[in-house]
C-alpha cells in the first residue's frame, strides 16, 4: 500500500501525467458532445420529414371530404409520398379524437410514427428512436369574393392591357385551367385576396406585396344559385322600345321585346324589367337613372339572351331594389332583392360590355352565370357596391369598386374557403 500511496503521490506532481489524463477524458466529451450533436440534427430533420407528410397527408384528406370524395386512401398516399421510409399509421380520421378540433366533421387527423436507429445512441440504446407527429386540417373561411368567375375553364378573371382595378373584396375564380386569373401586361389588381381553382398569372408589379394568394384550392359556390328567380312568360309590353337624343321620359317596369336603345334622357320606375332579346343598349349621349329596379336579360335560345351594352360618356345611375321592394313587384319575391343585372342561365357565353364613366354608378349585383362581362371603367369612376357573379369577368381601364353595400346585398355574399394545417 505505501508503495501505491507513493506512486500516485510522485503522478500527483508528475504535470505531463495530469495534462494526458485531462485530454483523454476531454477527448471523450468532446467525441460525446459531437455524436450527441448529430444525432440532434437528424432527429430534428427526420421529425420536419414526418410533420411535413403529415402536414400532406392531413391536406388532402380534408381537401377530398371538402369536395365529397373518398378521403382516407389518398391522405395514406400523400404520406407515403412525402416520407422515403415506411411510417406506421397509428390515426388517420375523421372526426379528430384529439385537440381543439374533436368532434369536428369537417377535419381529418393524421397521426403517424416512425422508428429510425440513431449512429451515436444505437451505441447505448437497444431499439432505435421513435419519433410521432399529428396534423389536423380542415377547410377555413378565408373572405367574402365580391367578384366571381364560375367558368369551369379557360380564365375565369383577366385583367388586361394598362387596367386598374381597385376592389375592396377578394376575387375568386372556378376554372381549373393553369391561368384561372390573368393580371396581365402592366394591369395593376388592388385586392388583398385572390383565389382560384387553377393557377394564377402575375407580375410583382400586377399585385399588391401584401395580396394573398391561393392557387389551385376550392370552388366557390355560386352564392345566388338556391334563390328562386324563374323569369316569368308573358306578352311584350313593348317591341324595340328606343329613346331619340331629344326625348326625356319615364317609363314603367315590363317585358320589352327586341331591347332598348336608350340615347336620350330616362327615369326607369321602380320594379322589373325583362329585356326579351336584343340588347340594353345605353349610348354614350344617354342619361338613364332608377332607383329599385330589377333588369333581367332574357330569350328563347341559347344564342338570342338579351346582352348589355353599355357605352362610354353616359350617365347611368342605377341601384337593386330591396328585399321589400322586390316582395312588393309582381314577382311577389324577395329572392330577387339585391339583384341590378340578371342574365338568364339559358344564355351560352352571351358578350356583355359595360364601358365605364365618370357619371356611371352601378349599385347591386350583376349576375351573369353563363355570360361573360366586360368591365372598361374610367379614372373618375366609382361603384361603392357592385358585386359581379358571371361565368368571366374581364377587366380594362381604371375601375374603382368599393363593397359598402347594405346588410341586404352583403347578405348574398357567401365565404370562400381554403384547406389549411390548423393543429
Amino acid at each position: 500500500m505505501r508503495k501505491l500511496f507513493n506512486r500516485l503521490r510522485d503522478l500527483k506532481k508528475d504535470l505531463r501525467g495530469n495534462v494526458l489524463i485531462i485530454t483523454a477524458l476531454g477527448s471523450a466529451s468532446l467525441v460525446g458532445a459531437a455524436g450527441l450533436g448529430v444525432d440532434t440534427v437528424q432527429w430534428f430533420l427526420w421529425k420536419r420529414e414526418l410533420q411535413q407528410a403529415a402536414d400532406s397527408g392531413a391536406l388532402a384528406g380534408a381537401y377530398n371530404l371538402y369536395s365529397g370524395n373518398a378521403w382516407s386512401d389518398d391522405a395514406k398516399a400523400e404520406v407515403n409520398r412525402n416520407f422515403t421510409d415506411t411510417v406506421t399509421f397509428e390515426r388517420v380520421v375523421n372526426p379528430p379524437q384529439a385537440g381543439a378540433f374533436t368532434g369536428d366533421t369537417g377535419a381529418i387527423e393524421v397521426l403517424i410514427s416512425h422508428t429510425r436507429t440513431l449512429p451515436f445512441s444505437s451505441l447505448f440504446l437497444s431499439s432505435g428512436a421513435t419519433i410521432r407527429t399529428r396534423a389536423v386540417a380542415t377547410a377555413v373561411a378565408a373572405g367574402q369574393p365580391c367578384v366571381i368567375g364560375l367558368a369551369t375553364d379557360g380564365i375565369g378573371i383577366d385583367v388586361f392591357g394598362n387596367a386598374s382595378v381597385d376592389l375592396d373584396c377578394p376575387v375568386a375564380s372556378n376554372s381549373p385551367e393553369g391561368v384561372s386569373v390573368d393580371v396581365g401586361g402592366t394591369g395593376f389588381l388592388d385586392t388583398n385576396l385572390i383565389m382560384s381553382v387553377g393557377g394564377i398569372d402575375y407580375g410583382s408589379g400586377n399585385i399588391p406585396a401584401d395580396a394573398a394568394i391561393v392557387p389551385y384550392g376550392l370552388p366557390v359556390s355560386d352564392p345566388l344559385d338556391d334563390r328562386a328567380m324563374t323569369i316569368p312568360s308573358g306578352s311584350c309590353n313593348h317591341n324595340n322600345f328606343g329613346v331619340t337624343p331629344s326625348q326625356n321620359v319615364t317609363i314603367n317596369p315590363g317585358r320589352y321585346c327586341g331591347g332598348m336603345d336608350l340615347k336620350g334622357t330616362v327615369t326607369l320606375n321602380p320594379g322589373v324589367y325583362i329585356i326579351d332579346k336584343g340588347s340594353f343598349k345605353v349610348n354614350s349621349s344617354a342619361t338613364v337613372v332608377g332607383d329599385g329596379v330589377t333588369i333581367i336579360l332574357t330569350g328563347d335560345t341559347a344564342s338570342n339572351v338579351a346582352d348589355i351594352q353599355i357605352n362610354g360618356s353616359a350617365e347611368l345611375d342605377l341601384s337593386a331594389p330591396t328585399a321589400a321592394e322586390a316582395a312588393a313587384s309582381p314577382f311577389n319575391n324577395s329572392d330577387w332583392s339585391g339583384v341590378l343585372f340578371y342574365q338568364s342561365k339559358l344564355g351560352d357565353g352571351i358578350q356583355n360590355t359595360i364601358n365605364g364613366g365618370a357619371d356611371i354608378n352601378l349599385d347591386g349585383i350583376i349576375y351573369m352565370p353563363t355570360g361573360e362581362l366586360t368591365y372598361n371603367g374610367n379614372a373618375a369612376q366609382s361603384a361603392q357596391c357592385l358585386l359581379m357573379i358571371t361565368e368571366r369577368v374581364n377587366f380594362g381601364g381604371t375601375n374603382d369598386i368599393a363593397n359598402n353595400c347594405n346588410d341586404e346585398i352583403d347578405d348574398a355574399l357567401t365565404n370562400a374557403f381554403v384547406i389549411r394545417v390548423v393543429e
